[in-house]
């Protein structure tokens, strides 16, 4: 993998962490390519259009609200690349409540996402659920 690449993903998962911290549904979307592809991790699969991922991101803003998220650290734990547009970048994110003394975890998460170079930039092609739904009902069950 060429070196200015993984710079490039680790750039673009570093805003993109950001944009959720913001809570901003809007420009999270930007940095897909829709329709998305969505696999989910009961293995089923989707198309999502625009609108309707701005929707779910949405509610997973209102449960990262009432979970008491204030803090999101994510980090590139592996990037495979498939040809020479595409690449799949495996995250680990860190969910946390900075409310108190030291942050709080309050869950981790893995999902995969698929990177590719559209029209001069990179976007967010394919994203792949892994645990993230399951660590989500674990913690709102807390």
């Amino acid at each position: 993998m060429h070196k200015a690449r993984l710079e490039d993903i680790n750039k673009l998962f570093l805003e993109y962490r950001r944009l959720f911290e913001a809570r901003d549904a809007e420009q999270i979307a930007d940095f897909y390519r829709f329709p998305l592809h969505y696999y989910f991790s009961n293995g089923k699969k989707s198309q999502l259009s625009r609108e309707y991922f701005i929707g779910r991101v949405n509610k997973l803003l209102k449960f990262y609200e009432k979970l008491g998220v204030s803090q999101i650290v994510g980090a590139v734990t592996d990037v495979i690349e498939l040809n020479e547009n595409t690449s799949l970048a495996t995250l680990n994110w860190v969910l946390l409540d900075g409310s108190g003394e030291k942050p709080k975890q309050i869950y981790s998460a893995v999902t995969r996402y698929m990177v590719c170079e559209y029209e001069g930039d990179l976007k967010i092609d394919g994203l792949i659920g892994v645990n993230e739904t399951s660590q989500l009902k674990q913690a709102l069950q807390k």
